[in-house]
């Protein structure tokens, strides 16, 4: 009997959805996406938690035997013969977006084209047409989508929580709202509106708009260009900033994609402008020739691949450097390099009580009172020196262990500030003047999921409008020069890194405990050292950092006697 066989259309749809669908902002980014190429000037999202997503536009809209074949696989209007596989200039073209959602969805698609009496409907359930009829609907398309996955309930259970997967609905409509200035962009979760831009902005006021209003003045525009490629965009001056490369949107040809190519090259073009892990807002597009770049790499056309990765990188990066340097804003507390490579004063990165008198007598930090004997893991092993900086070697009679000191340091503040933190009534201190933060819709909707438990942790927290909160009282612990940056880092990295709710005040307290540790360049006297020895120890000897990284690397004198070929 012949082992192998054919599947069947079922297995097939569910296979192709599943390349292409892989949340819920799949969908709204297919749906978007078709109805910018349908020529709609207005696309309404409406999202009730997850569980409906619909998408409303004034496009050319579909007649009804359309309707019946753009659900199925591969029925495109978009390109004809294989040649156009090199020419493509719209943003879909495969003709799987539409079979793939409702192959794993209930549905239904109403449409109308312009000069029509009535538009059309059709339900669908699991990729088959249930009902169809006439539809009393503006000109354009209406797509709802229910239950999604109701049917495949493995890729279900992966989903994130209902609070994760709606950021990602913001940061899809964000991303077109900011490509597509002349359209008319909305996003509502339960009636309440999130996006709502009017249509024919500047380019540069929507993104003040979309991403944060306190951008006026703070905005400045750069831009190059070849015969074969143009770039064109904006980014924020180098105070305003972020931890991580989440806020550089990126754009090829008016498409929306997540490309490590781009964002590495607006990293490097900006690096000498900013502090180490500190990326810019920028918003940087992409005109290139279809036949330069290849989008078809991959189901869902969020990479893609050059003819010439190198000279688009090369471009980008020294098109942001050029205007970086170029601006009125231009200060040396941004650019001189030696400023941002020096490490800062250790009285200003760690504190140790008891050692000599130019260091303040921090309890949060290291210490030397010992409560009670504990395991003596670290501070037993002889300090035989200090690599990089940013390691401290250390031996006993077995092995030689590196040791990272950023980790430990970050390991010892975390033991500590949760010890304090975590009290019933954690201590707080008023701000004289609220501390007013201004922040994208994808951070304040993760913010407001932040706000209960960051007030158990002695935060007083609140909104100050649409997408703006105020700090009125934060942890005495903290220091008030740096409660901006730690408050944008914890929601930066609740939005990266999908925190469960459960895990909120503990991942919050890693965060701040990051902030709060000596650097990996700062340079530690053997007094120092022995004090980060002691609190590991007093810590309970910890293995790992907050974020699970190993402290340590332990290499055996076994293992350097085979390298050096002194044993087999």
């Amino acid at each position: 009997m012949a082992e192998i066989r054919l599947l069947s259309n079922e297995v097939i749809d569910h296979i192709a959805a599943g390349e292409v669908i892989e949340r819920p902002a799949s969908v709204v980014k297919e749906l978007v996406e078709n109805a910018i190429d349908a020529g709609a000037s207005a696309i309404a999202v409406e999202i009730d938690k997850t569980d409906l997503l619909r998408v409303v536009d004034n496009g050319i809209g579909m007649e009804e035997e359309d309707m019946s074949l753009a659900i199925q696989r591969h029925a495109t209007s978009k390109i004809t013969n294989t040649e156009d596989l090199f020419h493509i200039t719209t943003l879909g073209f495969r003709g799987e977006a539409l079979p793939s959602i409702v192959s794993v969805s209930r549905a239904k698609i109403s449409s109308r084209k312009k000069d029509s009496l009535f538009g059309h409907f059709i339900s669908i359930e699991g990729g088959a047409i249930i009902e169809r009829g006439k539809a009393g609907i503006p000109e354009g398309t209406i797509v709802e989508i229910k239950d999604l996955f109701y049917n495949t309930p493995a890729r279900k259970k992966f989903l994130k929580t209902t609070a994760t997967e709606q950021r990602n609905i913001i940061d899809v409509v964000s991303r077109y709202a900011l490509c597509y200035p002349h359209i008319h962009f909305s996003l509502k979760s339960q009636d309440r509106s999130i996006i709502n831009v009017s249509p024919n902005m500047a380019i540069e006021d929507r993104i003040k708009l979309i991403l944060r209003n306190d951008l006026k003045d703070r905005l400045f525009e750069f831009e190059k260009s070849t015969p074969a490629i143009s770039i064109h965009g904006f980014m924020a001056s180098p105070e305003i900033f972020r931890p991580t490369r989440s806020s550089i949107y990126t754009f090829i040809n008016k498409r929306s994609v997540k490309d490590p190519v781009l964002t590495s090259a607006v990293a490097l073009g900006s690096k000498e402008f900013f502090m180490k892990d500190r990326y810019p807002i920028a918003v940087v597009m992409l005109e290139i020739d279809p036949k330069e770049v290849d989008i078809n790499v991959h189901p869902t056309k969020a990479l893609v691949r050059f003819r010439d990765q190198s000279k688009v990188f090369g471009m980008i990066a020294s098109a942001i450097k050029e205007s970086l340097k170029s601006h009125p804003w231009r200060d040396v507390s941004f650019t001189d390099k030696s400023l941002l490579d020096a490490p800062r004063p250790l009285k200003e990165t760690f504190i140790v009580s008891a050692a000599p008198k130019m260091y303040s007598d921090d309890k949060l930090l290291f210490t030397e009172e010992v409560s009670e004997k504990k395991p003596s893991f670290y501070s037993d092993k002889k300090i035989v020196g200090i690599l990089a900086p940013a390691y401290i070697l250390l031996q006993d009679d077995e092995a030689l262990y590196i040791l990272d000191q950023h980790a430990s340091h970050e390991r010892i503040n975390f033991e500590k500030l949760k010890s304090i933190m975590c009290d019933n009534k954690p201590p707080s201190q008023k701000l004289l003047h609220p501390l007013i933060i201004e922040l994208s819709p994808t951070e304040y909707h993760a913010c407001e999921e932040l706000m209960p438990h960051m007030e158990r942790l002695g935060f007083e927290c609140e909104p100050f409008g649409p997408r703006t909160i105020a700090i009125k009282a934060y942890p005495p612990l903290l220091k008030t020069n740096t409660l901006k940056d730690i408050i944008i880092s914890i929601i930066i990295e609740a939005v990266k890194d999908d925190w469960k709710s459960e895990n909120h005040e503990k991942n919050m307290i890693a965060s701040i405990a990051c902030h709060r540790s000596i650097t990996s360049g700062a340079s530690l006297s053997p007094l120092e050292i022995k004090f980060l020895l002691k609190d590991l120890d007093e810590a309970g000897s910890p293995h790992n950092c907050p974020h699970g990284r190993p402290l340590y690397k332990k290499i055996t004198l076994s293992e350097i006697e085979k390298w050096l070929g002194r044993r087999p």
